[in-house]
């Protein structure tokens, strides 16, 4: 039987090379048709940072009527803008997918949407009386500021030129008639927390209601907790309200704060509150003893009065103020000579506990808060099985306790005389569940005279299964001085979680988490040093070496034929 020629063989191998390749191209076509109806991302991220929480996804999912986006961005933005302007995008996607074709955005930039007429305006460039470059807006423009979405200036390097660049960052949401806007996405941490809070806002049919009770010389909603007040507006109807011109909590309210009251609420206001209580509405207790001038270190004793009634819900708030190792860095200026010097020194009063109930879905996830001039609060267990209390917050170890009077300068000799560790101290609390009323057998504050209690069974309600309290040991953490990022997140946090709103928790808190590297030893800390520098270098060589091995093997093996 004739050998095949070397050159038949050489042919052979050259089709069926041919073939293999178109075959390899056929399936790479195939696979991107077929991918064209699904929808798959792997993200290896710890808390899932680019996927879609389950809040989120439950949000577009339950779309009843369309919803659509425009996300208006410049196109060609240099870093790390450009990555800004992925991310959206991405994110989109992601929202899109999920709502089943009933949310639809688009991607638009104002530049490239100019008509003619807008081209020759920009053209049209004059001088005004004090010599600066004007011109007529677009109509890109004038809608961009009807929409309450502002251009922004960045520098751009092009060619070898470092010039300024007006751009467009910002997201419109429309549902219906109403419409949010998001006018500059600056972080894209929490841009998903943004979205879903906005969608979830156009589309529930009513908003909740808190109401901040004052009368009682507390701290200023608008000048002192501006930027707290600005965030809770953002996402409910904030009201403020005076029991002592008010002898009831309208209907309405779903929520009501208690925040840095010096002066005693009465007996008939305490009743009020008992019975919003009651009702099943939720409450949060952020509690001062003493009421501090940051500025001046002054400080003025506060008496709010609800000890008692708090007491009877399970819940102890002790004399005096926690002070911990764990605490935060405060800059001192101080004059020397002819030089004014600013250290920052560590400062006791102002607590970063790392113990935060991990399991509780307001502390989850959450690091780094803060809790400036805080009191102890005790579990006195004074409800029924029913009634649960969660500690949520604790201090270290190494803290202790402080009487009045408080001695507040940063730059005492904290031990000088001796410190005497207290241990774990509890700072923050919730109430769930079951709760009886705190004022069992009196009638109520609307001044029903010697009525029978008989006679109005509906003028007061004696429990509720379905207790939302929360007990903070101290209202500083409003304050517009404190109002970190993580600080901004557990205030949110502590509202959701009081109205029932479990669902944003896990979002809020996403990108918030510290993940610090484990302690190793020094020969472990070497050889990942090491085997960094040298390890892929010698992996290279090593597979030169096999590679050029298993060729100079095959060369042989095909001359031997």
């Amino acid at each position: 039987m004739p050998e095949p020629s070397p050159g038949s063989s050489k042919k052979s191998l050259g089709v069926d090379r041919t073939t293999y390749g178109l075959a390899i191209i056929g399936i790479v076509i195939l696979v991107n048709v077929l991918g064209l109806g699904w929808f798959a991302r792997v993200d290896l991220t710890q808390d899932g940072l680019y996927s879609l929480s389950d809040a989120s996804r439950t949000t577009v999912e339950s779309l009843e009527d369309p919803i659509s986006i425009r996300a208006y961005f410049t196109e060609d933005l240099p870093a790390p803008y450009s990555a800004t302007s992925r991310y959206v995008k991405d994110l989109l996607d992601e929202y899109a997918t999920y709502s089943g074709g009933l949310l639809r955005y688009q991607f638009i930039d104002p530049v490239a949407e100019e008509t003619e007429e807008d081209k020759v305006k920009r053209k049209e460039v004059r001088q005004d009386i004090f010599g600066r470059a004007v011109r007529e807006r677009t109509s890109q423009e004038f809608e961009l500021q009807s929409l309450g979405i502002p251009a922004v200036q960045i520098q751009v390097n092009e060619g070898d030129k470092l010039e300024v660049k007006q751009a467009y960052m910002g997201i419109a949401l429309r549902y219906g008639e109403k419409q949010e806007v998001i006018p500059l996405v600056q972080d894209t941490a929490g841009l998903e927390y943004d979205l879903t809070s906005l969608i979830r806002r156009l589309v529930r049919p009513h908003t909740p209601e808190i109401a901040v009770l004052t009368g009682h010389g507390g701290p200023d909603l608008r000048r002192e907790l501006g930027r707290t007040f600005g965030l809770m507006e953002s996402l409910y109807n904030v009201r403020e309200l005076d029991l002592s011109k008010e002898n009831t909590i309208p209907d309405m309210i779903d929520g009501i704060i208690v925040a840095g009251a010096s002066t005693p609420f009465t007996d008939a206001e305490q009743r009020t509150i008992d019975q919003f209580i009651m009702g099943g509405k939720g409450a949060a207790f952020l509690l001062d003893q003493i009421s501090v001038d940051v500025s001046t270190l002054s400080q003025q004793p506060a008496d709010h009065g609800l000890r008692g009634m708090l007491e009877r819900y399970g819940l102890s708030v002790s004399d005096g103020l926690v002070l911990d190792i764990e605490s935060s860095m405060v800059n001192v200026s101080q004059q020397r000579r002819f030089m004014q010097i600013t250290q920052p020194v560590p400062y006791p009063y102002i607590l970063v506990p790392k113990q935060l109930n991990a399991d509780h879905p307001l502390t989850r996830g959450l690091t780094g808060v803060t809790f400036p001039f805080v009191s102890p609060l005790r579990n006195v267990s004074l409800q029924d099985s029913g009634t649960m209390i969660d500690m949520l917050v604790t201090s270290s170890e190494k803290s202790w306790i402080r009487q009045p009077p408080f001695d507040l300068n940063p730059m005492q000799e904290w031990g000088a005389g001796g410190i005497e560790f207290a241990g774990e101290q509890n700072l923050v609390a919730t109430v769930s569940g079951k709760l009886t009323t705190a004022f069992a057998g009196a009638v109520l504050s609307r001044d029903l005279g010697e009525a029978d209690a008989e006679d109005v069974p509906k003028e007061r309600r004696m429990e509720t299964e379905h207790a939302r309290l929360i007990v903070v040991g101290g209202a500083s953490i409003l304050r517009d001085q404190y109002t970190s990022e993580s600080n901004q997140a557990f205030v949110l946090n502590l509202l959701d979680w009081m109205l029932l709103d479990d669902a944003m928790l896990s979002i809020r808190t996403r990108g918030l988490t510290v993940a610090p590297l484990d302690e190793v030893s020094d020969a472990t800390r070497n050889t990942i040093k090491y085997g960094n520098m040298l390890g892929l270098p010698i992996a290279l060589v090593v597979f030169g070496i096999v590679r050029w091995r298993i060729r100079e093997a095959r060369r042989r093996g095909l001359t031997l034929q």
